[in-house]
């Protein structure tokens, strides 16, 4: 006698049992081995995602303030070490949450001298001394993507400008995505609020406000 074909036999349903077995542990392995290739990709884009929204941040940390110790400085008549080092100390909070101390802040005045706009005074403040800015030297031409005429045309007659710059070394912590560090500068460029010039006062008797 014939066996039926469509009868579910105790032998049929083990080979069935192990054959769905081995398909499930065989899907399994392919989904193994493809995660792995996969994870680490995923996991590169996420923290380099993470870290290229942090280096962004800390981007407009330095416009911000570049901004700020321009404008600080603008609205001031005479300018001396005290006071220009109580706009930096401000100017570094501008950095928080990040820490702002390692930024090199620097300002200038720039005047029209022999047709050209040139520095007239800069100054950067290191610990409790304030010196000539090594980025802005007195007497040097000042331009915007290597264009004067950009800045000439920003200084009324008898006037100046007051520059911040403002350069910030970002150190990536979360992966090596990026170089290992990031080197962020930017400028700001403010007219004077309340007179034509900011003096730099290192004498009373003589201000510095010679055109």
């Amino acid at each position: 006698m014939q066996s039926d074909p469509s009868r579910i036999t105790p032998a049929r349903a083990l080979r069935r049992y192990c054959a769905s077995a081995l398909r499930r542990r065989s899907e399994r392995g392919v989904s193994a081995v493809e995660f792995a290739f996969i994870a680490p990709v995923m996991l590169l884009m996420l923290f380099g995602a993470a870290e290229a929204s942090l280096a962004i941040s800390v981007d407009r940390k330095v416009t911000i303030a570049a901004s700020t110790v321009a404008d600080l400085v603008a609205q001031n008549e005479t300018l001396d070490c005290p006071t220009l080092q109580d706009i930096v100390a401000v100017t570094r909070s501008v950095f928080a949450p990040y820490d702002g101390t390692t930024a090199s802040i620097s300002v200038a005045q720039v005047t029209i001298q022999g047709g050209s706009p040139k520095v007239q005074w800069s100054k950067i403040v290191t610990g409790t001394s304030c010196s000539d800015s090594p980025s802005m030297p007195v007497g040097s031409n000042i331009t915007i993507a290597g264009n004067s005429a950009l800045v000439s045309n920003m200084i009324e007659t008898g006037g100046g400008i007051i520059v911040g710059e403002v350069k910030f070394t970002h150190q990536p912590d979360l992966t090596s995505f990026f170089a290992q560090t990031l080197n962020m500068s930017e400028r700001f460029y403010l007219r004077p609020r309340i007179n034509s010039q900011v003096c730099w006062d290192t004498n009373p008797s003589t201000a510095g406000c010679q055109s």
